[in-house]
């Protein structure tokens, strides 16, 4: 975890293939100071390649599909 409140946490498959990025970032107000706190969660395919889902459970059930 950063010092501004966002964090990165690695998910990976018992193989070792796959891995899921679950990304918190900061994201400022439209109108106002301040930010609100949005996660991602991005499949990582063992060629390199990223896929966004807005769950860790849409992710999950991505690799289940790929495998």
């Amino acid at each position: 975890m950063w010092a501004n409140g966002e964090a990165t946490t690695t998910y990976k498959t018992t193989d070792g293939k796959y891995k899921i990025e679950s990304r918190k970032r900061n994201i400022p107000h439209a109108n106002r100071e301040g930010y609100w706190q949005h996660t991602s969660y991005f499949l990582i395919s063992p060629d390199g390649s990223e896929k966004e889902y807005y769950s860790l459970r849409d992710a999950k059930a991505a690799v289940e599909v790929s495998e």
